[in-house]
């Protein structure tokens, strides 16, 4: 039994009309009650530790709250981020009288409530009036006491913000039916405490390391946490698992899915053994497939859980929705794609024989739903059937049913990457799945179109690898072919002359009698402009267009790729004013401008100055503010 200490008095601070009813405003606050991390970026979630309803005739086991019974009562404990401490929280529900009160419990003692607190209250309409919805703080002093609402800005926020955040949002969850309500109700797989202090461990052990030290063109802000959040889950998730089992060995896992490694990464420092499949090896061996986003294995991976052992289980975060050889068709589901695409892929957990789990990740990604498969629905000795029923099921969704010959053909047969699955060593054949590499002992093909390998009988005959992905950014051009086009284009440019002042620099080709301004500013030929049209007409050979072509390139791509020496303004090429613009003030949103700046770090007197070495003036900035070598010696080596 919960008791207030003091009977406090109320003190409307806020008040807003509603066309929401009551039953409407209910749900409403059952968002806050439940998601409060939706509305304050301050905590991670709220765990509802007890909910119960309260008899109304009397019973000695009714709790007081002021001057009214309850009808309904909650106890939940809201997370911080950060990993700091959980605060309880009671929430009465007295649906007679439309209030919900929420009351702070006690740091330590009994659970006792303070007189603090505040009153969310729903007014009914009367003639010809409007509903109602109030916000009301406990009167300090009132009865000499000196209680009134006390805030921290954190799990209890400023009476501000419930004024104008909280109410307004519960008022618009209410009047929009609410959709929000019910979506997270379930009890997580990972105790929320628990994952927010794992999770502030390895963001602060992690993070910033690679943060700083990202390779890729992505934003590690994302990318990075989004990985340190799900090896956060894992890491829990398997921690129970040894608990519950007694198992005094960390589980052993896989990593099939698409991705840069940082995961495994991951997890392998904490301490979980990770396993590279290579050729002719199978999964029998390991405890869990893990799918991280991984695209067209997505399907496969609770397939090949089921067929490695009877103990293997599965971890799948599906995004882009494939079928087993084919995209996926939400052909008579009327809910979005992304949700027909989850149901359907915990269709294959079931029938592939596993009691299939869901929950939603707390990452920053719109595909965030995961599917947990390690308990199964049948016993060893059911095998055969079970699998019999798995190949049934998958003939059944092949594109082309009843194709007896992996070289038959079959229209819009998806493709799966050779670089994936030569990372993930899967080839999806009977018992033996492998990768890419290596001598294969056993009986069996590996093709050089698709570099992977498959031993014994297909899985799915129209089951295809995909060829491994060029790169489409131009790298792969010849750089003699490049230099010929960026000399070629500059200096055609440059045979027009068109000067302009620029401040007098450390350029160190500017000829005695170059044109000086009256005010001592050099002068500097910034030539005319060349619509594209025209610049391909400059190559009259065919060949450098066509190597162009051939390696997913063009002319573009040239300009693009030496940001320093051209700009392309309405289908014309010019030269770059390079003294007041070197071409990284792109549009973006502060992310991409962050890491355009980074880069721009990194890349510093790492190429040499086309102006330095070309322009018949020379560099129009100094060595010291030129990102480009003024020479040899100034190139960075790594």
């Amino acid at each position: 039994t919960y008791r207030m200490d003091v009977k406090a008095q109320w003190e409307v601070v806020c008040q807003l009309q509603t066309a929401a009813d009551f039953a409407d405003f209910l749900a409403g606050i059952d968002v806050w009650i439940r998601r409060p991390h939706v509305v304050n970026k301050r905590v991670v979630g709220a765990s509802i530790l007890q909910e119960r309803a309260v008899p109304k005739d009397g019973g000695s086991d009714r709790p007081v709250t002021g001057d009214h019974l309850s009808s309904r009562q909650l106890l939940r404990e809201l997370i911080p981020r950060g990993g700091g401490p959980s605060v309880k929280e009671l929430v009465t529900i007295d649906e007679d009288n439309g209030t919900c009160l929420f009351s702070s419990l006690a740091a330590s003692g009994p659970l006792a409530i303070p007189g603090g607190g505040y009153l969310i209250r729903y007014h009914f309409s009367g003639p010809g009036e409007q509903a109602r919805v109030t916000l009301a703080i406990p009167k300090a002093g009132e009865r000499g006491d000196g209680v009134s609402y006390t805030a921290d800005g954190v799990v209890a926020p400023t009476v501000t913000w419930l004024a104008d955040v909280l109410l307004p949002r519960i008022v618009r969850w209410a009047e929009g039916n609410c959709s929000l309500a019910g979506k997270s109700n379930r009890d997580p797989l990972v105790p929320l405490d628990k994952f927010s202090q794992l999770y502030h461990q390895l963001k602060e052990k992690y993070g910033p390391f690679f943060v700083q030290n990202w390779p890729e063109t992505t934003d590690p802000h994302k990318f990075v946490y989004e990985d340190i959040a799900i090896a956060t889950f894992l890491l829990l998730l398997w921690q129970e698992e040894r608990d519950t089992l007694r198992l005094l060995q960390k589980q052993s896992f896989v990593d099939l899915g698409c991705g840069n490694g940082l995961l495994v990464h991951l997890l392998s420092s904490e301490g979980v053994c990770a396993l590279t499949p290579s050729s002719g090896m199978s999964f029998f061996e390991y405890d869990w497939l893990i799918g991280n986003h991984s695209d067209e294995l997505t399907p496969w991976i609770p397939v090949m859980a089921a067929r490695s052992s009877y103990t293997a289980k599965y971890f799948v975060l599906p995004c882009c929705p494939y079928d087993f050889d084919k995209k996926f068709s939400r052909v008579g589901c009327a809910q979005s794609q992304y949700r027909c695409y989850l149901d359907y892929v915990r269709t294959i957990g079931r029938v592939m024989g596993f009691e299939v789990e869901e929950d939603v990740m707390r990452i920053p990604s719109n595909k965030r739903v995961c599917h947990i498969g390690r308990r199964r629905l049948y016993q060893p000795d059911d095998e055969g059937d079970i699998d019999a029923k798995r190949k049934e099921f998958i003939d059944s969704r092949s594109s082309c049913t009843g194709v007896a010959s992996p070289s038959s053909s079959c229209q819009d047969t998806p493709v799966v990457s050779a670089e994936k699955l030569s990372l993930s060593g899967v080839a999806l054949s009977g018992s033996e799945l492998c990768g890419r590499g290596g001598d294969v002992s056993t009986s069996g093909s590996c093709g050089d179109d698709t570099k992977g390998c498959v031993l014994g009988e297909p899985w799915l005959a129209t089951f295809k690898p995909r060829p491994e992905e060029r790169t489409r950014n131009g790298s792969r051009i010849d750089p003699k072919i490049k230099a010929l086009i960026v000399n070629t284009v500059a200096f055609k440019l440059l045979s027009e002359e068109n000067y302009v002042n620029v401040p007098v620099t450390e350029t160190s080709h500017s000829s005695e009698g170059e044109p000086t301004g009256s005010d001592g500013r050099q002068r500097w030929n910034v030539g005319g402009k060349l619509h594209l049209n025209d610049v391909a007409s400059l190559f009259g050979g065919a060949d450098v267009l066509l190597h162009l072509k051939e390696e997913f390139g063009g002319l573009q791509t040239v300009f693009r790729n030496h940001r320093q020496v051209f700009k392309v303004i309405d289908s014309h090429v010019q030269i770059r004013e390079w003294w007041k613009d070197d071409g990284t003030k792109r549009p973006g949103h502060k992310g991409k401008i962050a890491r355009d700046q980074k880069t721009v770090e990194q890349s510093t007197k790492t190429k040499e100055c086309w102006f330095h070495a070309h322009h018949p003036q020379g560099c129009p900035r100094p060595a010291t503010l030129c990102t480009y070598a003024h020479g040899t010696k100034e190139l960075r080596t790594f």
